[in-house]
């Protein structure tokens, strides 16, 4: 299928008013959507916490990239190709590469695993390195998944970063365009937007510069809890049967507490809202570059949400003092 670029041009969105392509847009999510099977039967018996409940007999679904597993597998970064066959080694992690725009790009899949190969983009639509630029451009043959990692950063455009889900000033879901373009050329998707999408920060692309889901005074200041309040986690309704919602919860992963009761928040918000989605939770890097958290604190972090989630998004940059504490968390988690 190809794309028609024109309807998929969202400047038009910027001025906070419904226009005609606006209005097209979401005609072309309803139909290719409803085409692409995306919409979750409400009969559906499958939920998280029973995939919660397989990941604890079958082992967990990993989501890292590759430069993370390279980081994990290094022995000079006191990595061990062992605890890594034991842990990714199974079929059920998924690879990712991040897209700059070179559609020559390897994939993410090391020698000799298997594994599910995604494609990651912090964009939906940039004219560069979004998702239908790159389909635009041409995919990869071995991308067979793709990620949308919404943050707010220069990566993702400002009129993205406020239309996650449908908000008062638009009619368009980034993350509901980006899953139905996905699922119509047969894609799994991974939604993993950032806490730091709730801000207080002007944003440019919205009438009077406004933040489109801004902190109350009730949010103690912290994004997650606005997170969990704008309810951004509703977005897994957009998502197909097996695709991943990951929650990026590392920030709180040095009070385990905290954590888990966050990533328990969100991980219910994606239970209602689609029963047949995977939840990840996010562990490592809570403090770039150097991680800071230790052994016992990933451990401790990573069993408080066992329950909820299927698996974890794994961050490790090239520092020991990341790989070290992961490698050992992973052990004591059984590998």
């Amino acid at each position: 299928m190809s794309v028609d670029r024109r309807s998929l041009d969202h400047s038009s969105v910027t001025q906070g008013s419904v226009t005609q392509s606006s209005v097209s847009r979401r005609r072309f999510i309803r139909d290719t959507g409803a085409a692409a099977g995306i919409v979750v039967a409400a009969s559906a018996l499958s939920t998280n916490t029973a995939a919660a409940r397989r990941a604890q007999s079958t082992g967990p679904t990993w989501l890292l990239a590759r430069e993370a597993f390279d980081n994990l597998n290094n022995p000079v970064l006191d990595g061990s190709p062992k605890v890594c066959q034991s842990a990714f080694g199974s079929g059920s992690t998924w690879f990712i590469a991040s897209y700059t725009g070179d559609n020559t790009i390897a994939s993410p899949v090391p020698a000799g695993y298997s594994g599910v190969a995604v494609l990651k983009f912090a964009s939906y639509q940039n004219g560069s390195t979004g998702l239908v630029d790159a389909i635009a451009a041409g995919l990869p043959s071995w991308v067979t998944a793709v990620q949308y990692d919404a943050e707010s950063w220069a990566d993702t455009p400002d009129v993205e970063q406020g239309s996650w889900l449908l908000n008062r000033h638009t009619l368009v879901s980034y993350a509901q365009e980006f899953c139905a373009t996905a699922h119509s050329h047969n894609l799994k998707v991974v939604l993993s937007p950032g806490n730091d999408l709730c801000n207080d920060s002007p944003n440019p692309a919205y009438p009077g510069r406004r933040p489109q889901y801004p902190l109350k005074s009730s949010d103690g200041g912290m994004d997650y809890n606005a997170f969990v309040r704008h309810g951004l986690a509703a977005a897994a309704q957009y998502l197909a049967p097996g695709d991943i919602f990951e929650y990026q919860g590392q920030q709180l992963e040095l009070d385990a507490p905290t954590y888990s009761a966050i990533t328990t928040k969100v991980a219910n918000q994606v239970k209602t809202a689609n029963p047949n989605a995977l939840f990840l939770a996010g562990l490592g890097r809570s403090k770039p570059p150097s991680d800071g958290a230790t052994c016992l604190q990933l451990t401790d972090a990573a069993t408080a949400v066992s329950g909820v989630a299927a698996g974890y998004w794994l961050n490790v940059d090239a520092y020991s003092s990341q790989v070290r504490p992961m490698i050992c968390c992973l052990k004591k988690l059984g590998f």
